[in-house]
Formats: structure tokens, C-alpha cells, sequence
């Protein structure tokens, strides 16, 4: 499929800050990028673009990976640009076999999730701007696979098959490391909010053993991340590639996903 030419004209300096859009990763953005017209945002602390939203602005930024990034990063950002709405977005794995990988699924619940203890915490957040039905719906309309689910952030990368099993009696579980931080502010700050992840690994896929064991919250995940394991074990290429086949599907899942949604939001 070609890329669609961005989209619109940057938006005007004075026009309202109508919504706020956090991921982590580059490559959960670079798509959404590039299909609109954006300019950086320098003044924010963080890897922040605006782009026009209807006869308003928005702003897309990184917050990096893991919780313990992801609230203090959301603080600040909200803290400056004061917008009417959150919306927090990215990759996530999926722990039913009905999620398919390039799947959309937006979070109706939100949990917070402890391997160690086992302890599963619901967390609270508000409504999303318009109900969750009519979002799925007009996703699905432009041929997207969509659902509602239920989003669950855990502390680090886990297992699926040793630690996951609590989860899997939850609608449609699907593991993140940030959107319960974005939730929780949303919930603080009474903002309407709306999350949504696309799937890359299926229910019966892990990430890689030497992903778990490297990955640190915080850590810049790159190709030089990529070639440090590949020098460490050549037989490591197939797994990335596929990695990486999957992450582009949900990255232009996401970009396509996204300019639906800022079209009735």
C-alpha cells in the first residue's frame, strides 16, 4: 500500500490544544508522522511534533518505555500543554488467540498487573470523549480489525506462559508497560481519554529471551539496540526480522487507526 501524502496544513500557533497523543517508541509513531503534516516541538522536554486537528492543534510525543517513565513524562506534558483530551497509544501482545496481530484494541478497562505477587489491580479513568462502541465501529467501517479490551500494564516484558495465566479470564487481555500511568492521569486531571493498542505478538508468541533479559524501563530500543544483539548471536536475525515485520504492521495499523479517530474526535 502507498504512503498517504501528509495530510492538511500545519496548524495555526494561536488555535486551541485539543488533544494530547502519547506512545513510547519511535517506531509506534514514525507512520503517523509521516501521513500528516506536523512540526517539532522543542520546548516540551520531551520528542514532541503538533499537527492539526480539525480548527485545533494537537501534539504527539514519546514518553520512552515503562510506567516508571511514562507518568513522570505524561506530568510534565500535561502540565504544558493543558489539552481537553489524552489519548495514549502503541504496541501491545495479545494473550487470547482471537486478537490477531495488526488487531486495534481500545482499553474499556485498565489494570495494573504485579508477576511477582500475582496482585491485579483495576485502575480507574475516565470516560473517552465519545462511547467506545462508536469508535470500534468506525474502525472497523474503514476495514480495520478492531476491538475493546481490557489493557493491562505490567512492571517489565513477562512471560506469557509462566506469569500470564491470571490474566487470561479478562475480555480481550492485552499486556502494555505504559497505559495505566497515562490512565491514572487522565483520571487525576478529570480528561477524557482514550488508549488503544496494536497488536504485535499473537497469544501464542513471546518476546525473545534476550529481549527479557536486556530490557530495561526507560531504555532506547533501536537499531543499534538490534545489531548489539545480532553481534552477540548471529542466529538472533530471524527473530528480529520478524520483529520487526511486526512492528510495521502495527505502527501503519496505528497511523491509519489514529487519523480515523481524530476525524469524529
Amino acid at each position: 500500500m502507498p504512503e498517504r501524502k501528509p495530510a492538511g496544513q500545519p496548524a495555526a500557533p494561536g488555535a486551541p490544544l485539543k488533544i494530547v497523543m502519547m506512545a513510547a517508541l519511535p517506531v509506534e509513531v514514525r507512520p503517523f508522522l509521516r501521513q500528516r503534516r506536523v512540526r517539532r516541538r522543542r520546548d516540551l522536554g520531551l520528542p514532541a511534533w503538533e499537527f492539526k486537528v480539525g480548527e485545533g492543534r494537537g501534539v504527539v510525543a514519546l514518553s520512552g518505555m515503562g510506567w516508571a517513565v511514562a507518568h513522570p513524562a505524561g506530568e510534565r506534558l500535561l502540565d504544558r500543554c493543558r489539552p481537553q483530551i489524552l489519548l495514549s497509544f502503541g504496541f501491545g501482545g495479545a494473550l487470547t488467540p482471537e486478537l490477531a496481530p495488526g488487531t486495534i484494541v481500545f482499553g474499556d478497562s485498565f489494570w495494573h498487573y504485579l508477576p511477582e505477587t500475582g496482585v491485579l489491580e483495576r485502575v480507574p479513568a475516565p470516560h473517552p470523549p465519545r462511547p467506545l462502541p462508536d469508535l470500534v465501529q468506525h474502525l472497523e467501517q474503514a476495514g480495520l480489525a478492531a476491538c475493546a479490551g481490557s489493557l493491562i500494564t505490567t512492571p517489565y516484558i513477562i512471560n506469557k506462559k509462566r506469569q500470564g495465566e491470571p490474566l487470561r479470564s479478562l475480555t480481550h487481555p492485552v499486556l502494555d508497560l505504559e497505559t495505566s500511568a497515562l490512565a491514572e492521569l487522565a483520571a487525576a486531571r478529570g480528561l477524557p481519554f482514550v488508549s488503544l493498542r496494536a497488536i504485535t505478538d499473537g497469544a501464542g508468541e513471546e518476546m525473545p529471551d534476550f529481549l527479557l533479559e536486556t530490557w530495561q524501563p526507560g531504555r532506547k530500543m533501536g537499531p543499534r539496540t538490534a545489531f548489539t544483539w545480532l553481534a552477540a548471536d548471529p542466529r538472533r536475525a530471524k527473530t528480529l526480522l520478524h520483529l520487526r515485520r511486526r512492528s510495521r504492521l502495527a505502527a501503519q495499523q496505528l497511523a491509519q487507526a489514529l487519523n480515523l479517530l481524530l476525524e469524529v474526535m
